[in-house]
């Protein structure tokens, strides 16, 4: 079934790379898609761009990742709920509405900051430039850090901590207890979102098609979008220039089974284990300042500049005659393509969440603990959407549908086919999370209900699956989140009837009316937001306590 959703789409598109002919012509066999691709000047430049933005990123969010996510569950810190709620909100919003929103307070021309350092320190010119290589990884870093802290906290706080006491007893520092004992037993979870991050700066593509085509810094992904959108498309070259982010999965896949192989990462046994948090005495307020000032700065101010914006009668011009109105939002909630949009948003939100989430986790377990006959292959399949950028994981999908039979085309435009065109996106970040969760979980756990006669499918869903409760309702929230937010994969599959609020939202950006276009990404925060609290409160919470 993997192999399907997965492999097959892939292979088929793949198998296009070689295909010379123009679309709806007889079929012509030929190498000038590869050669197009690889003869490409540009090339080795937007490679190094990619490795030195996706190096930076990744190795900023680790050391801010594990900081936040060990500050929320293994410190005494005060206000860790609300320093983990807005993290988690930081996750939430948007990136092309939170870019548009940078854009106003870091523009070189009329960024807010800019105009004010110039105004109040007599700066010849502002001295940010958000069309930059700082301001790509600075537009990213408050997603890129969220979400692996969503990812890492629930690792975080099943680590029993009779082991922090115990090094504290040995004479150790809050700090080297990090560092030499937390962050080494919970290696699998830091590593697998290490991986992700990485493996998605390889194809982030959003906001370096609006910050790095201006200044002229191109990406892979970005010349992967090119390719897709000339006249007439080039799929061929961009696919056989998606290879190498195959050849990347390769290397990344290797690299974390030598670092993870022959050692034991369990943390939660058959024994009761403690979950008290470290004293870090008068460290707390400076640890409480850092987080503060995290969330004031990357996620507080871009998103109430995103809000004013949304009240902009011209979007970025401060300083016109009553720049004020609420005629963007009448406009935008009196659209009657609204709420169908929004009834689109939501089912494949909550679909593509749950039976993603549940996939996910039974691929997990079936990786790690079954002596299923192939399962380092079936590993390889749920890393595969990766090997592609989400515009090519949408015509990969939208390919094979077409070309199956009549029997499946009927599916296409739907919400049926938008739903696995999720689901098969976060394979690899819900089954590498799901695995990095199932290695933390005793065998002997599973050895006592298999000996009190459980069968394998019942002590799955008695036991591995409520000690993986707090991992798959975190993962199904990342996944809805992806579902409400995404445009690349579902731009390509999509119709009029089953568009949803992600895609009307870029309706209006192409359209020119930006204004519109800020309140639907504020339309689409809110409702982020409460699923997060019924997640959260109903879910996580009550599991957890």
């Amino acid at each position: 079934m993997v192999a399907c959703f997965t492999a097959y789409p892939i292979g088929v598109l793949f198998v296009g790379s070689f295909q010379v002919n123009p679309l709806g012509q007889p079929t012509a066999w030929g190498l000038d898609g590869w050669r197009m691709a690889f003869t490409d000047g540009s090339v080795p430049k937007a490679l190094w761009n990619t490795l030195v933005l996706g190096g930076a990123r990744v190795a900023i969010t680790t050391v801010l990742s594990v900081f936040f996510a060990w500050v929320i569950t293994r410190t005494d810190t005060p206000g860790k709920s609300f320093i983990e709620f807005m993290l988690w909100l930081g996750f939430f919003l948007p990136l092309l509405p939170m870019t548009l929103g940078w854009i106003l307070l870091l523009d070189p021309t009329y960024g807010l900051i800019n105009k004010l350092a110039v105004d109040w320190l007599g700066l010849a010119r502002g001295p940010f430039n958000i069309y930059s290589y700082g301001g790509i990884i600075w537009a990213h870093l408050a997603f890129s850090t969220c979400v692996r802290v969503i990812l890492l906290t629930p690792a975080f706080k099943a680590l029993d901590a009779t082991l922090e006491e115990a090094a504290q007893v040995a004479g150790s520092s809050a700090l080297t207890t990090l560092m030499r004992v937390t962050v080494p037993v919970l290696l699998p979870a830091v590593l697998a979102t290490t991986m992700l991050s990485f493996i998605k700066s390889l194809e982030s593509m959003e906001i370096e098609i609006v910050l790095g085509v201006p200044a002229r810094i191109y990406v892979f992904s970005t010349l992967v979008w090119d390719y897709a959108h000339f006249q007439p498309p080039a799929y061929h070259a961009a696919t056989a220039l998606s290879s190498v982010f195959l050849v990347a999965i390769f290397g990344l896949i290797w690299l974390q089974r030598v670092l993870l192989g022959g050692r034991d990462y369990t943390t939660v046994g058959g024994r009761s284990y403690s979950v008290r948090v470290v004293s870090i005495g008068r460290w707390r307020w400076l640890c409480f300042a850092i987080c503060i000032g995290f969330i004031a700065i990357m996620i507080v101010l871009p998103m109430a500049v995103l809000v004013m914006g949304t009240f902009m009668k011209a979007f970025g011009y401060f300083s016109i005659p009553e720049p004020w109105t609420l005629n963007n939002w009448s406009a935008a909630l009196a659209d009657p393509i609204l709420s169908r949009s929004l009834r689109n948003t939501l089912i494949l939100g909550t679909a593509a969440g749950g039976l993603g989430a549940l996939l996910y986790a039974i691929l997990g377990y079936s990786i790690i603990r079954s002596r299923l006959a192939g399962r380092h292959v079936l590993d390889f399949l749920a890393w595969l959407p990766w090997a592609l950028p989400g515009v090519l994981i949408g015509l990969a999908l939208l390919s094979a549908t077409l070309g199956i039979g009549k029997a499946v085309t009927p599916i296409y435009g739907t919400l049926y086919l938008l739903i696995l065109a999720i689901i098969v996106k976060e394979t690899p970040l819900g089954t590498q999370i799901a695995k990095a969760s199932v290695m933390q979980i005793g065998q002997e756990l599973e050895e006592s209900s298999a000996v009190s006669g459980a069968s394998g499918a019942r002590t799955f869903r008695k036991i591995v699956l409520p000690l993986l409760l707090p991992t798959v309702l975190a993962t199904a929230l990342v996944v809805f989140v992806s579902a409400v937010r995404d445009i690349p994969v579902v731009l390509l599959l999509s119709s009029p009837s089953s568009r949803p609020l992600s895609l009307l939202m870029l309706d209006y950006i192409a359209g020119a009316e930006t204004e519109k276009a800020t309140v639907i990404g504020v339309f689409i925060v809110l409702i982020i937001v409460v699923a997060a609290l019924l997640v959260r409160f109903l879910g996580l919470r009550k599991h957890l306590d």
